[in-house]
C-alpha cells in the first residue's frame, strides 16, 4: 500500500486538533461600571489556559513533524501501519480535554496528572508505531543504517517515560510536573540523526533528473 492516504487523512487530524485548542478558549463575561479593570483581571485568571492552549499547540506540532519525518523514510504502509496510526491519532484528538482541564484547573493534581497521562499515552502509541515499520513490518528504506534506526527508536521511547515521570512527580508537587511538560517540547526540537537523513535523502531525490 502506499503511504499518501494515511498521510492526507492524519494530515486532516492534525489540523483539527489545533484548531480545537483554541476553541477551548473562550471572551471573558465581565459586567460592572469599571469595564477595562474587570476584563483586565478576566484575562490575568485565564492565563494558564493562554499556557496550556500554548504548550500542547508546540507538542501537537513537534508530533507532526516527527509523523511527517517517519512517513517520509517509508516505502509502504500496510494494515497494521493503519490501525498503529489511527491508535496515535486517537490519543492525540484526546489531547483538546486534557489541555482544557489543566488550564482550568492548573494546580489540581488529578488535572496535571491527566494531561501527562495522555500525552504519555501517545508517545507510547508512537514508539509502538516506530518499531513496527522499523523492526517487525520493515517498512523503510533498506539503505537506512540500523545504528539510525535504534538511535530514533531510544529517542522516542524517551518522550513517554519523562511524561511519565512528569506524572508522578504530581504527587511532589504539580509545579515540577508543569515545568516539566514545558522543558520535554524543547528536548525534541531539533531533529535527530534519522530525520537530518531523511532529509538529505529526499534532497537527493528532488535532484535527480
Amino acid at each position: 500500500m502506499p503511504t499518501s492516504r494515511i498521510e492526507a487523512f492524519s494530515d486532516g487530524v492534525f489540523a483539527i486538533i489545533v484548531t480545537l485548542l483554541v476553541l477551548e478558549i473562550h471572551v471573558p463575561q465581565v459586567q460592572g461600571q469599571d469595564i477595562s479593570a474587570a476584563l483586565e483581571r478576566s484575562l490575568l485568571a485565564m492565563a494558564p489556559k493562554f499556557l496550556s492552549y500554548i504548550l500542547s499547540f508546540v507538542i501537537v506540532c513537534i508530533w507532526w513533524v516527527a509523523h511527517h519525518h517517519l512517513f517520509h523514510i517509508l516505502k509502504r504502509s500496510d494494515r497494521a501501519l493503519l490501525w498503529l496510526n489511527s491508535l496515535f491519532l486517537l490519543w492525540l484528538a484526546f489531547i483538546p480535554f486534557p489541555t482544557a482541564l489543566m488550564g482550568d484547573f492548573p494546580g489540581v493534581r488529578l488535572a496535571v496528572m491527566c494531561y501527562g497521562a495522555v500525552t504519555t499515552l501517545a508517545g507510547v502509541s508512537f514508539c509502538l508505531m516506530r518499531y513496527y515499520v522499523f523492526y517487525v513490518g520493515k517498512l523503510v528504506d533498506e539503505r537506512i543504517e540500523r545504528r539510525l534506526l535504534k538511535l530514533a527508536m531510544i529517542r522516542s521511547v524517551m518522550n513517554p517515560v519523562l511524561h511519565c515521570i512528569a506524572v508522578l512527580l504530581a504527587f511532589v508537587d504539580t509545579r515540577l510536573s508543569i515545568a516539566l511538560y514545558i522543558i520535554l517540547p524543547l528536548m525534541f526540537f531539533l531533529p535527530s540523526k534519522l530525520e537530518r537523513y531523511g532529509y538529505s535523502e529526499g534532497s537527493e531525490r528532488a535532484s535527480q533528473p
